[in-house]
């Protein structure tokens, strides 16, 4: 606002100080512009707000509590150097996110605005409520709130999340954003956003898919990803290798992933003088270099058939196994085992999916694309279509290299 006063102040002077010696025509339209443009700036600060009168919503939950009460969670950072907490928390009862800031309102120290929000909790309580989705109504209709903040279910109670001070970490509501952002580059989860959650519920060949997390003892982890029907339910879990396969066969892969194969143990058990010991596992973890995923989409006896092809280029990162056949002499035959091993998990992945009824892949979309004919006539039943669907997956592996080794 100091800006557009000075500006505007500068361009009165100019123009009351009239034309130049030589009366020159556009010198004077300059002085005009400057004071039609130091007249615009000044409107831009009518709505302000000071920093110190405002709360400023960073985080926001919501759940039901154990008598069935929405509960509506908020935090927000204090700007004070008398506060020994830099943070403040407050849950309210309210039928709604929007009657719900006036009790806010009632309890934080400035006035609540939502316009910074970074994440939005979702308790599983919630979730088994019908309709619940209809409770986030109030961000896409107003101009002034963000759809860019992280949707997040929580595995558990909501309100141990917001109890939870870790000492050794930033601000609750920053470590939250932090810690989604980190586990989806490293693709152990999704990362979906408000307006990314409108899409997924509104598009009819896909279903959503968001981050899960859950707070054991005195850390939150990331546990994978929670997978919805239609009907705004929880239905499955995944994890987290689950979730790195399902962002590959969504193409979502971000960097370079890693994958670890479980190996069958050698070892005679009777060779152990304590049955109850706890043995190391074999194994072999390797990064994926790079990868390429085909979905083709055609129809069979009357049902969908989806065949996906998937290349992997690896590179081995850790071999714990007694097992001499993995070394580079056997490359072809470590291909073939890992090309096995995972084709298995890539087809229990899909038929979990397919019992439940939910499409998290987007295979929809490929047969809307593809095969729109029949895509029409079960476009409104795609789940149950999909559940019946043919797929197949072709999956191919390449090693690159076996690591640095002698």
């Amino acid at each position: 606002m100091g800006a557009g006063i000075c500006l505007s102040f500068l361009a009165t002077r100019l123009y009351e100080s009239g034309p130049s010696k030589g009366g020159d025509q556009m010198s004077r339209l300059c002085r005009i512009t400057i004071l039609v443009l130091g007249i615009l700036l000044l409107p831009g600060c009518y709505d302000q707000m000071n920093l110190e009168d405002a709360s400023i919503v960073l985080m926001l939950g919501l759940d039901v509590d154990e008598n069935g009460k929405l509960m509506i969670y908020a935090q927000s950072p204090v700007f004070s150097k008398e506060a020994k907490e830099k943070s403040e928390s407050v849950a309210v009862a309210a039928d709604s996110v929007r009657l719900a800031r006036s009790k806010f309102d009632a309890v934080l120290t400035g006035i609540t605005t939502g316009g910074k929000l970074q994440t939005i909790l979702i308790g599983t309580r919630l979730l088994q409520q019908q309709d619940w989705f209809k409770l986030l109504d109030m961000f896409y209709r107003m101009p002034k709130l963000t759809e860019t903040p992280r949707v997040i279910i929580v595995d558990g109670a909501i309100k141990e999340i917001f109890a939870f001070k870790p000492a050794d970490k930033p601000r609750l509501s920053l470590h939250m954003s932090k810690l989604i952002d980190t586990a989806h580059i490293t693709n152990i989860t999704v990362l979906t956003n408000m307006q990314e959650l409108r899409r997924q519920m509104k598009e009819k060949g896909m279903t959503p898919s968001l981050s899960l997390i859950r707070k054991e003892k005195d850390e939150i982890f990331v546990k994978g990803t929670a997978l919805l029907n239609k009907n705004d339910a929880l239905v499955a879990r995944l994890s987290l290798q689950e979730s790195t396969l399902l962002l590959l066969l969504q193409d979502q892969i971000h960097g370079i992933p890693s994958l670890t194969m479980e190996l069958k143990s050698t070892a005679n058990s009777e060779d152990s003088d304590n049955e109850n010991e706890s043995t190391l596992k074999s194994a072999i973890s390797f990064d994926i270099a790079t990868y390429k995923r085909n979905i083709h989409s055609s129809m069979s006896n009357g049902k969908f058939r989806f065949d996906i092809d998937v290349q992997l280029n690896i590179v081995i990162t850790d071999v714990q196994t007694e097992n001499s056949n993995f070394n580079r002499d056997q490359k072809s035959t470590v291909e073939k085992m890992i090309s096995a091993y995972f084709t298995k998990q890539f087809n229990g992945l899909i038929q979990k999916c397919q019992s439940k009824s939910v499409d998290p892949f987007g295979f929809g979309l490929y047969a809307r694309a593809y095969q729109y004919k029949h895509w029409k006539a079960v476009q409104n039943e795609w789940e149950e279509a999909f559940s019946n669907a043919d797929v197949r997956v072709n999956l191919k592996t390449s090693i690159k290299s076996f690591g640095v080794t002698e």
